[in-house]
């Protein structure tokens, strides 16, 4: 790897970043990649990535043994040398980590190896401030998984990767599951589920609304009990739930016709009852039973 592609990749380390840790590994990853181990050049390149009074105090760190030989630092001393300068405390680590959330996208198996590595840079007294507690509010964007740990009751923070990875992993299955399937339905692959109907449709949909009741939709289960009651009391309303139009007619009263079909004019009507052929209270029996003269 050449002097300049090594310089742009090198990540850099303000006076005010807080995360010494993350720096300090993708440094040492890099280092490894150009395959430098020479301390003297670890040091160099840690020298590049810092300013200002950063870069004194890791200057500061390199001394001169009795043979006048110049003794370079490890990455342990230039870590904890960079977090002295910088004012990090372990309680600052303590809480970061209490704070530290799931990001978006992410999945819960890199946000494990995020988190152990932050948790085994505490010193041991502060890890057992860290709890599965604040480990599930951790991935709270993870309904999922974090419901999946509060369930098992998980002792120790192992115990609860190892049951949020679960989690991601059968939901991530379901997911593939759901998504074949209705890929096959689309396709028509079962389009055979039923003999009456090939229709390629999912079998939820190839039924007709009018084959149930929806329970949650109380229009529908009126109107379903009000045709029920038509039905049971009134002839005029016919099994397929339409109503049997009926017409009366307003000039002879008799049913089954229109006023424009009617067979009589007022005028007979009139006549016949003068004549005391008819009245109105009979004028209805009369016309039924066919004894009115046409």
């Amino acid at each position: 790897m050449k002097i300049l592609e090594l310089e742009e990749l090198l990540p850099r380390l303000d006076e005010d970043a807080r995360d010494v840790d993350i720096w300090a590994e993708e440094f040492t990853r890099l280092m490894k990649l150009a395959g430098i181990n020479n301390p003297a050049s670890i040091h160099t390149w840690a020298t590049e990535c810092v300013e200002g009074k950063l870069r004194g105090v890791l200057q500061d760190l390199v001394k001169v043994n009795e043979d006048e030989e110049e003794e370079f630092p490890t990455m342990k001393k230039i870590k904890e040398a960079l977090e002295e300068a910088l004012e990090i405390t372990p309680q600052d680590k303590c809480k970061r980590l209490q704070r530290l959330k799931i990001k978006r996208g992410e999945s819960i198996k890199n946000f494990n190896w995020r988190y152990k590595k932050l948790y085994n840079n505490l010193p041991r007294l502060y890890q057992s401030f860290i709890t599965v507690e604040d480990y599930t509010e951790s991935i709270s964007y993870r309904p999922f998984a974090r419901a999946q740990v509060i369930t098992q009751r998980c002792v120790d923070l192992e115990d609860a990767f190892e049951e949020a990875e679960l989690a991601e992993r059968a939901e991530e299955r379901k997911e593939t599951n759901e998504t074949v399937m209705s890929t096959l339905y689309t396709r028509g692959v079962y389009s055979n589920f039923s003999q009456s109907n090939r229709t390629g449709k999912h079998p939820f949909r190839q039924f007709s609304a009018n084959n149930y009741i929806e329970v949650n939709n109380p229009k529908r289960n009126m109107r379903s009990r009000i045709n029920d009651k038509l039905l049971n009391k009134n002839p005029k309303y016919e099994t397929n739930n339409t109503y049997k139009r009926t017409y009366k007619c307003f000039r002879c009263n008799q049913e089954g016709h229109g006023v424009k079909q009617c067979p009589y004019s007022f005028k007979e009507l009139a006549e016949l009852e003068e004549k005391g052929q008819i009245s109105k209270e009979s004028l209805n029996s009369q016309m039924e039973e066919g004894k009115l003269p046409l």
